[in-house]
């Protein structure tokens, strides 16, 4: 079974408890778990009527349909039929219409999909084989003007959590440079995926040599939910579920997410 076999293997098997668990908004931007929305962060280009955008690795597409909302012409795509599938039943409980496709977005390309005014992502590019390449395919994909924001995890938050003296916590990372391998396995155990995390240098080399511009870098720091109300949560942060939650003490005080945000 090749890895992207595996992958799509994980995901139709995890697809429905984890939509089940997260609560994913549709009327706002997320850029990760407990993170403030881009309605307060104001991250993403202004978004116009007829503006193609394209969302790689989508899961339910939340972020897609929320674009759509604006009136952008959304695609969005991913490996996981269970995924797409979720996707289209929440096309069919709104007004709104995206297109969806399954793909491996290891093999995204101009020639297969055309160009776009903003390709995103969330979360789903250390999943790829080859995630230079994707980059790189991303920005040929890109119209002269248009911007790719890209969110991954940080590589600092592939290290281990450690316990130290008095009760506190730190994280410990052997080594930045090579981050740890995220491990993950499918239901019978037998077969697993990998998400890797890179150093912001080596991001920043694909993008930039890639002929983009930096326009902002931002390393996320969770909102204070442990002093807001149920309805101020809902509100304010797009992206949410318990298990999250109980790891709120920990992830407040590091960045476990990073998004680059970059112009051709």
């Amino acid at each position: 079974m090749s890895n992207r076999e595996k992958c799509q293997k994980y995901w139709d098997e995890t697809a429905e408890q984890y939509q089940a668990l997260t609560r994913i908004s549709t009327t706002d931007f997320h850029y990760g778990p407990l993170l403030a929305g881009d309605k307060s962060l104001k991250l993403l280009p202004p978004i116009k009527p007829g503006m193609k955008c394209l969302e790689l690795g989508c899961g339910a597409a939340q972020n897609s349909f929320y674009l759509a909302s604006l009136g952008a012409d959304c695609l969005g795509i991913d490996i996981s039929a269970e995924q797409i599938d979720y996707a289209q039943r929440l096309a069919k409980d709104s007004d709104l219409e995206i297109k969806l496709q399954r793909s491996n977005f290891d093999e995204v390309s101009k020639e297969e999909f055309g160009s776009f005014d903003l390709i995103h992502s969330t979360w789903a590019l250390p999943f790829a084989d080859n995630q230079e390449k994707v980059v790189r395919q991303c920005a040929q994909m890109l119209n002269p003007g248009g911007y790719m924001v890209l969110t991954t995890g940080h590589p600092v938050f592939a290290g281990e959590w450690i316990e130290l003296e008095d009760f506190e916590e730190g994280m410990f990372l052997t080594d930045y440079f090579k981050p740890p391998v995220e491990v993950r396995f499918t239901e019978d155990e037998e077969e697993f995926i990998q998400a890797r995390q890179y150093p912001i240098s080596t991001y920043l080399d694909w993008l930039l040599s890639s002929g983009l511009t930096l326009v902002k870098l931002v390393e996320h720091q969770p909102v204070d939910v442990a002093i807001m109300s149920e309805a101020e949560i809902e509100e304010q942060v797009p992206y949410d579920s318990s298990v999250w939650r109980t790891l709120y003490e920990q992830v407040k005080h590091i960045p476990f997410v990073v998004t680059y945000i970059v112009k051709k």
